[in-house]
């Protein structure tokens, strides 16, 4: 049986009382069907069946297609610290909208006659911080659209956290907006090697040029989740003024640079990691994560990372299976 003070911390993430007792049930006979589970927690069938879908849906335990269906949990250090996660994640993200509020609330800008929030920075780190702030609670895409290659090297580790996450990522760039950068395409690929994203070369200009202390500059934008548009004046790495909006802007500069005329399309869908994980799986009927790292030469939380990604997209499916003494081992192999 669990001890008290697990059963409590199980609570405080979300499960119930009688999901604590199914999960339990099932962490101490490592599989089981419906009717066993009823029979010794002594709930009705549609109790036990409502509840084993709830545990599925947190991802916490998986079922088999067998008739009577098979559950098993999923080890419990990855399910429960991923669990865990989105738990933080959704409060972070209520924390991080409470913090913007009482920023735009003591701003000396206020709001805008439409009540459309604006926020600037003349200091990068303040800025830079609330790009990681914004980047690190995306949903659904980023949009990036002629940035120098310095603001990409900032920003590359939150890019990274965001595709792994599932987020989708487009970067829009022509070369008449980088005079200074003849080789902006390889540049911009060394430094998203790790990240899944497409690269969309236009024959138009992706950037406006603007006036900005008696200088002719370039304004490149980030555009997040459809909400914040946060645009970016530059000129090469000598000039930086930054300032954002949320609400509509973001939506009209999205379909602005989508009319464009493409000259060229990049699409990086794996990153060489990933694809060497998938690689050596794809070799295999099913292999052993330790057979893996050496393999693929990945190890550690880096391996452990990919992996997760690649459950979670859908490609390998994580197995537990017991080999007599010890705890069970862990393999992957492909979804077919």
């Amino acid at each position: 049986m669990i001890a008290t003070n697990i059963s409590g911390f199980l609570s405080e993430i979300g499960l119930s009382e009688i999901q604590i007792k199914i999960y339990n049930y099932l962490l101490t006979h490592k599989f089981g069907n419906i009717n066993d589970m009823k029979k010794e927690l002594n709930y009705s069938y549609t109790q036990v069946h409502h509840n084993l879908i709830a545990l599925e849906e947190k991802g916490l335990i998986e079922s088999s297609d067998s008739k009577p269906r098979i559950y098993i949990k999923i080890n419990p250090k990855i399910s429960l610290t991923e669990l865990i996660n989105k738990k933080y994640n959704v409060l972070h993200d209520k924390v991080n909208k409470l913090d913007e509020e009482l920023k735009i609330q003591n701003s000396l800008k206020g709001r805008c006659v439409r009540d459309i929030s604006f926020y600037h920075y003349s200091n990068l780190n303040l800025a830079f911080e609330n790009f990681y702030s914004l980047l690190e609670n995306s949903y659904e895409e980023i949009i990036m659209s002629s940035l120098p290659p310095s603001i990409l090297k900032k920003l590359e580790p939150a890019l990274y956290q965001a595709f792994m996450r599932g987020v989708h990522i487009t970067l829009y760039f022509s070369d008449l907006d980088f005079e200074g950068y003849p080789n902006y395409l390889e540049e911009i690929t060394s430094i998203l090697k790790r990240i899944g994203v497409n690269i969309t070369q236009t024959l138009e200009k992706t950037c406006q040029l603007i006036r900005f202390n008696d200088e002719i500059v370039n304004m490149g934008n980030i555009l997040i989740d459809e909400n914040y548009l946060n645009s970016i004046i530059f000129k090469e790495d000598t000039v930086f003024h930054i300032d954002g909006f949320r609400g509509p802007f973001a939506k009209q500069a999205k379909k602005m640079l989508e009319i464009k005329t493409v000259k060229n399309q990049i699409k990086i869908v794996y990153p060489k990691p990933i694809k060497k994980v998938l690689s050596v799986i794809e070799d295999t009927a099913m292999i052993k994560t330790r057979d893996l790292s050496k393999s693929s030469g990945i190890g550690g939380s880096k391996l452990k990372e990919i992996l997760n990604f690649l459950v979670r997209e859908g490609l390998i499916k994580e197995y537990l299976t017991n080999q007599g003494v010890g705890r069970p081992g862990i393999h992957y192999r492909i979804v077919e």
